[in-house]
């Protein structure tokens, strides 16, 4: 019933977001102020020098400053200070497929239907738009919601991944001391939790990476590099720095840089589909790579020179020519990322199951996103 719920939400999502075409609807809500001095260390943000820094660079290049701004390489081999605010993260939506950029000044701009309202105005790291509406990660920790009900007293979070958990809006955030909870609102599809049931799940171990994927389903990457899944089918050994996972994936990014994909994980185990990953599994030959994602069809990984490269779960190759990456985020059939340059680039590819994933096609954002 779970995958058939799925389904069914993934075909209305998928006739929505056609319909809105490229254009699509952003919600209005910016909050941050203007950039003064800026805010450093953004997790989708190419760092360069200094503003104006005297480094030799070849004509053309772009980068972003330790302040989120640009930088262009001119004519004479010289860095140049913009005025062009550098996308922190892109976060999509693992149910329902919106997307929502970040940008280093605090601000943001999500795409897609909102049923809520505004967060406050504060400086955001990360902004998810969930089926209930907007969440928010400040920059200083706190976890903010318009349309979901969090409770009081959550330590400070580092990030966060909001979607569907065993029929409630659930919030996945992994907290600066390295612990991990499932945070779930009661309120939610109108059914209240059992009186026997915590709002705040915690699980056990120091995470380094942990998320929440659609249908109830929790994974993680411990501070030793194992690997942690809910599920309850066997955890594949070894030592790891990232995940990429769906209910019909599990792949994940080894400490030397490789990727390993394994057997079919939860929904396949429980409902005996036969085609959650294929015949075959992707293979990534190449690297080494320093990051993974999945959305509902593919695995996407970038190498340590920010090349994007996509493999559909059968193993069939899905080229993006894209430039050059340094964060990515899948979800439903939805690709996004920060360029080297600060900018955000989102794609999306069509169908759910094997037969009907297609090559992905670029998603326009507005101009300055």
């Amino acid at each position: 019933m779970a995958l058939e719920r799925r389904a069914a939400r993934l075909v209305a999502a998928g006739a929505t977001m056609l319909a809105m075409g490229c254009s699509g609807k952003w919600t209005a809500q910016e909050s941050g102020a203007a950039m003064a001095g800026g805010a450093g260390g953004s997790e989708g943000t190419a760092q360069g020098g200094d503003p104006g820094s005297a480094e030799a660079c070849a004509a053309g290049e772009a980068r972003c400053n330790a302040s989120g701004l640009r930088e262009t390489c001119t004519s004479d081999g010289a860095w140049s200070v913009s005025d062009f605010v550098c996308a922190r993260s892109v976060a999509v939506d693992d149910e329902v497929g919106s997307t929502c950029v970040t940008k280093a000044d605090g601000s943001y701009r999500c795409w897609g239907d909102d049923p809520g309202g505004a967060l406050p105005a504060e400086r955001y790291r990360r902004v998810q738009l969930a089926r209930q509406g907007l969440i928010g990660l400040t920059e200083d920790g706190r976890l903010l919601a318009a349309g979901t009900v969090l409770p009081d007293g959550l330590p400070p979070a580092s990030t966060f991944r909001a979607t569907n958990m065993w029929d409630y809006t659930g919030v996945c955030p992994l907290f600066v001391d390295g612990s991990f909870a499932v945070v779930l609102d009661g309120t939610s599809f109108n059914r209240p939790l059992p009186p026997d049931e915590d709002a705040v799940r915690r699980m056990e171990g120091s995470f380094t990476q942990a998320f929440c994927v659609f249908e109830g389903l929790a994974v993680g990457v411990r501070s030793d590099g194992s690997l942690w899944q809910s599920h309850g089918t066997e955890t594949p050994p070894g030592e790891f720095t990232e995940v990429a996972f769906s209910n019909r994936i599990f792949c994940a990014l080894t400490k030397a840089g490789g990727i390993r994909c394994f057997e079919p994980n939860f929904a396949c185990s429980r409902t005996g589909i036969v085609d959650c990953a294929g015949p075959e599994y992707p293979e990534f030959s190449g690297g080494p790579y320093r990051s993974i994602t999945a959305t509902d069809g593919a695995v996407c990984a970038i190498d340590a020179e920010g090349a994007l490269t996509c493999r559909r779960y059968d193993g069939a190759d899905m080229p993006i020519d894209a430039g050059r990456f340094t964060f990515i985020e899948g979800g439903n059939s939805v690709l996004c990322g920060v360029r080297t340059d600060g900018s955000a680039a989102c794609f999306r590819h069509g169908g759910w199951s094997l037969d009907e994933v297609g090559q992905f096609v670029p998603a326009a954002l507005d101009p300055g996103w």
